[in-house]
């Protein structure tokens, strides 16, 4: 895993080292290093996939060990829309609002009364944990996630 992650860049090993230190180590730590690897090859992430980084990575205490769990829990939380297919690519937008609500970003005015992907996605934006060029219905590269996710970690380590 460490000469793929070499051609990624210093940036990407630190943001991997960050989720991997949030999934924690131990008997599952080869595991989750191949989930990691899949991930960051993955030119569009999976709902299951996100689900799975993003609830583990907010530090949730949930049984949560697995993608399909995870998928699950994000469901039932409605933190992901109902009519979601785990396999499917999750979009800006649907991630945005995973992200928010599962590391409990406070969005703003219109977030308050209207939560959901649209103000999600905006929040993310203005709070510069989505970077460059983005669009709500832009599905998201495993690198871009990794990227993001990283981000949300270092604002919500800062507060």
């Amino acid at each position: 895993m460490f000469q793929k992650a070499v051609k990624y860049g210093f940036f990407s090993i630190f943001i991997l080292s960050l989720v991997f230190l949030c999934l924690g180590a131990g008997v599952a730590g080869a595991s989750q290093a191949n989930e990691l690897e899949a991930v960051l090859q993955n030119p569009a992430v999976t709902f299951e996939q996100a689900a799975r980084f993003v609830i583990s990575s907010a530090g949730i205490d949930t049984n949560v060990n697995t993608p399909e769990a995870a998928f699950k829990f994000a469901v039932e939380k409605g933190w992901l829309p109902k009519e979601a297919s785990p396999k499917d690519p999750i979009k800006m937008a649907e991630l945005s609002f995973l992200i928010t609500s599962a590391f409990d970003i406070e969005g703003g005015f219109m977030y308050m009364f209207f939560p959901g992907p649209r103000y999600a996605f905006r929040t993310m934006v203005s709070r510069s944990l989505i970077q460059g060029v983005a669009d709500p219905s832009m599905t998201v590269s495993g690198q871009r996630f990794l990227h993001i996710l990283g981000n949300t970690i270092d604002y919500k380590g800062g507060e």
